[in-house]
């Protein structure tokens, strides 16, 4: 069993304890941090794969280079605390965002967000993430062109197709993807103040919808 938990990295999940015999991240996202480095990792609990990991890795010359390997351990220190941070305010951005007072006043018309006691995954979400729900939620909107418009009509956000980083990100995913709903855009929430990230996506969303 191979787990690939892009959006749920230690300490919110660790799958090698859920029954996973191999796990692949992408450390370039949350390990890393910073959108500054290109890594990934993978983690065994068995001696023997682990010695075949290494031994491929070298005869393959994979190893990571040093600049790279400084940026991770730079970034592993503040881990706990950037994922903590995040995983909080993506929460609170996904309940104004699914509340009637809020996200849903404004032309959003679902909510995709594990923490969401509606959501048909939460039970299992809250068992194998203690610690959180991750930092990426997202969002459909009435419209194509309002869902188009809204990343640009954006301050704190910006309009990137990464996730994991200390800075929220937002993207259109039909500009990539013509398999998603038309009004569908991803979030990736950072560290920034969630009552600034929450007012930035309020006027936004009331500009985009012509409010």
């Amino acid at each position: 069993v191979v787990g690939d938990p892009p959006g749920a990295p230690p300490p919110l999940q660790k799958l090698l304890p859920l029954g996973a015999d191999y796990v692949v991240h992408s450390a370039t996202k949350y390990y890393a941090g910073h959108s500054d480095a290109l890594l990934g990792v993978v983690a065994t609990r068995d001696i023997d794969s682990a010695s075949t990991l290494l031994s491929d890795r070298s005869a393959l010359g994979s190893q990571p280079g040093n600049l790279e390997s400084w940026l991770l351990l730079r970034s592993l220190r503040t881990l706990h605390l950037r994922v903590i941070k995040q995983t909080e305010n993506a929460q609170k951005i996904a309940a104004w965002l699914d509340s009637a007072k809020g996200g849903r006043a404004l032309g959003v018309t679902v909510v995709h967000h594990p923490s969401l006691p509606s959501r048909a995954d939460h039970e299992i979400a809250k068992r194998q993430m203690p610690n959180g729900f991750g930092g990426v939620l997202s969002i459909e909107l009435k419209t194509e062109e309002s869902a188009k418009a809204l990343p640009a009509a954006l301050s704190y956000f910006c309009d990137a197709t990464s996730l994991g980083g200390v800075e929220s990100l937002i993207e259109w995913r039909r500009k990539y993807d013509d398999g998603v709903p038309p009004g569908l855009l991803r979030l990736s929430i950072g560290v920034e103040d969630s009552g600034d990230l929450i007012a930035d996506l309020e006027q936004g969303l009331k500009a985009v919808m012509g409010m």
